[in-house]
């Protein structure tokens, strides 16, 4: 009798621990499913306007059809061949190892070492590749630029797609701003908002395949512009980072080459520009503002005018007392061209540039060169 009841026993712990196991096998994978989910809610603070895209799984649209699970199964069959365990010698510990003033000693850049891994790089052209995949026209430009420098970039779009599909990227490319935004003083200095306050007006990866540089501009109406470096500086010749602060005395440039892996980040109004180049140059640019982020139809690059008629007409209609807004909420209230002449509000980026022109009209060859 005692050896029945020992056997018994014996069996039913057993029992107990196969049934453990199932329950741990069936919770393990839920919770895989839900990670990426659940990590974009997090770090998406200003995702109102396309939160329902992730809640419900649809929503990416283009006039081509519903794209939520084609990019999905895109990022999986893309990574199969690609190794995205990150070995513990190869995590990012960013650094900041150098940093800009203006004459006015205003911190205005940021250059951080070791700010995005070599698997998160990979991740982001896995993403930008299949954007260009399902989104070929709409998320995809041959961008030049229509200054007196010229130039441009072959710009992919991935803002919202960046949030839902990579949100430990997202995670690290607020982590980063915030990192400089701290450094730089731009709140106690400039009362800017913080990075983990602002939306993310545009997220691109870019190219420069079909351009060899890219002409001065600022990126006028965002806060801050954060710039990771892909490429290794050595696979490519010329493709320096300039830029020129406001006021700066005699109007001098300054050169310099962003290491791999590493972040620059600067106030967005700062006029700035690529020289020549020859060979592959890869940058993924991020950019935040003073609203939320902008719902899908106007996610590319939106203008001040546009997302500040949205959100007027959005806090007029909208139920603000539900869980979330859906697709439907939204139907005609992103404003074409002509609904934004008489919106002249224009958030500026910081206040002590407001009243500067926002083109220079100074011939580059006359300004002093120096090295950052």
């Amino acid at each position: 009798l005692k050896a029945t009841s020992h056997q018994q026993l014996k069996y039913n712990g057993i029992m107990i621990k196969f049934f453990h196991a199932i329950v741990c096998v069936i919770i393990f994978s839920t919770c895989r499913e839900a990670k990426s989910s659940d990590a974009a809610e997090k770090w998406s603070p200003q995702n109102k306007y396309w939160v329902h895209i992730l809640k419900e799984q649809s929503g990416l649209e283009d006039g081509g059809g519903e794209h939520f699970n084609d990019i999905q199964n895109c990022m999986v069959v893309k990574s199969q061949n690609n190794d995205d365990v990150i070995p513990a010698d190869s995590i990012a510990t960013p650094k900041i190892v150098d940093s800009m003033t203006d004459s006015q000693n205003r911190t205005i850049l940021i250059e951080i070492g070791n700010a995005i891994t070599p698997s998160q790089v990979e991740s982001v052209k896995r993403l930008a590749a299949c954007t260009r995949q399902y989104f070929p026209e709409s998320r995809f430009e041959h961008r030049g630029f229509d200054l007196a420098d010229g130039g441009g970039n072959d710009c992919t779009y991935l803002n919202i797609l960046l949030q839902i599909f990579l949100p430990d990227v997202y995670e690290n490319v607020v982590n980063i701003t915030e990192m400089a935004y701290k450094k730089a003083g731009w709140g106690e200095q400039l009362q800017l908002l913080p990075p983990n306050k602002c939306g993310l007006r545009t997220s691109e990866y870019l190219n420069y395949n079909e351009f060899k540089h890219l002409g001065g501009h600022t990126d006028r109406g965002s806060l801050f512009t954060a710039l990771f470096a892909l490429s290794d500086t050595k696979s490519y010749r010329g493709g320096e980072f300039y830029l020129l602060p406001r006021d700066e005395p005699n109007d001098r440039l300054y050169y310099f080459k962003p290491r791999q892996y590493s972040a620059v980040v600067f106030l967005s109004e700062t006029y700035h520009g690529v020289t020549d180049l020859e060979g592959p140059r890869e940058m993924f640019t991020n950019e935040f503002w003073v609203y939320d982020d902008a719902p899908w139809n106007g996610s590319t690059r939106a203008e001040n005018s546009h997302m500040g008629v949205f959100v007027q007409r959005a806090e007029e209609t909208l139920d603000h007392t539900v869980d979330y807004y859906k697709r439907e909420d939204f139907a005609g209230l992103w404003p074409y061209e002509e609904e934004v002449e008489d919106f002249d509000y224009y958030v500026s980026g910081y206040g002590f540039y407001e009243d500067e022109e926002d083109e220079f009209d100074a011939n580059e060859d006359e300004f002093y060169d120096d090295e950052l």
